[in-house]
């Protein structure tokens, strides 16, 4: 069975352990690994992707485009619109036009949301295969690049600006090697990695190790060389639960604020208007017995 990605704990002692200490608690040496203990590191460890958010199915996307705060909103008006003008109006008044109306707009207004959802997905599934995520690696005592995918803990791995950390990696050597890791800390600013060996008791914060880089992170500028100490799920990143849900962007918060506020009036007004189309409904009534 694996091991669970790595504790707070576990973190704070590979930052406090200097080279030789490292390389005899995992097993490796500054060579880096042979093709047959990587093998054995990824049967161990397993493989450098962790489960990410559930997949955004066809389903999904249509009950998006039909199940909203606007077409609620719609739907309600249809209702009302039926109920006034055809249940409770006389035979000679009686007109579903509104409420037909009103049903076609919810329909079509749907129909185009999810077909603009089914173009964004489609293009944002060509870009992510453009993106091709490589490291440098120290395979069988050369320098080799190698997909993201295929590192194993005890890699021995380079970073340059530009790169996204593909793991977690205790730094080994570091030249002006500055980060920004706000995927893990939620802080904005750049932060200066070097190669020294910490001392215990002193950080109690993943931005206070400065020796660590985390998965998620990305280089900003300046180059580093390290160990990978975890992949996959095992990482601090790997580690955070999945939304399942699609963050909202601004223009979708504003717009659901709105709506909700529109069905908040209607709730209000819904009862008067009924009343009062009952009550002309009972008047005409009354004045044709007569």
């Amino acid at each position: 069975m694996r091991p669970s990605h790595l504790s707070p704990k576990q973190i704070f002692d590979y930052a406090c352990m200097d080279a030789e200490t490292l390389y005899q608690k995992l097993g490796v040496s500054p060579a880096g690994l042979s093709q047959e203990e990587a093998e054995k590191s990824r049967a161990q460890h397993g493989k450098n992707s962790g489960p990410g958010p559930r997949r955004d199915t066809v389903l999904h996307r249509l009950r998006r485009a039909f199940v909203n705060p606007f077409a609620v909103i719609l739907l309600v008006l249809a209702s009302i619109s039926l109920v006034t003008d055809v249940f409770l109006a006389s035979n000679f008044s009686r007109n579903m036009t509104t409420a037909i109306i009103i049903l076609d707009m919810l329909l079509v207004s749907g129909i185009v949301r999810f077909i603009q959802e089914l173009r964004a997905k489609r293009v944002a599934d060509r870009l992510t295969e453009m993106i091709a995520s490589e490291v440098l690696v120290r395979r069988d005592g050369r320098w080799t690049q190698l997909p993201a995918d295929e590192l194993v803990v005890g890699d021995y791995v380079r970073l340059q600006a530009g790169n996204r950390v593909p793991a977690d990696i205790r730094l080994l050597e570091a030249k002006d090697l500055f980060v920004s890791q706000s995927v893990i800390t939620g802080e904005s600013g750049i932060l200066e990695k070097r190669a020294v060996t910490l001392s215990p008791g002193k950080f109690r914060a993943y931005s206070q190790c400065h020796n660590l880089v985390f998965m998620g992170s990305s280089v900003m500028g300046g180059t580093g060389e390290g160990v990978v100490l975890a992949v996959g799920s095992d990482t601090v990143y790997g580690g955070f639960p999945r939304s399942q849900k699609r963050p909202k962007d601004g223009f979708d918060q504003g717009a659901h604020s709105i709506a909700w506020v529109l069905i908040r009036f209607m709730a209000v007004l819904i009862p008067f208007i009924l009343m009062d189309a009952y009550r002309k409904q009972k008047s005409i009534k009354i004045s044709v017995s007569l």
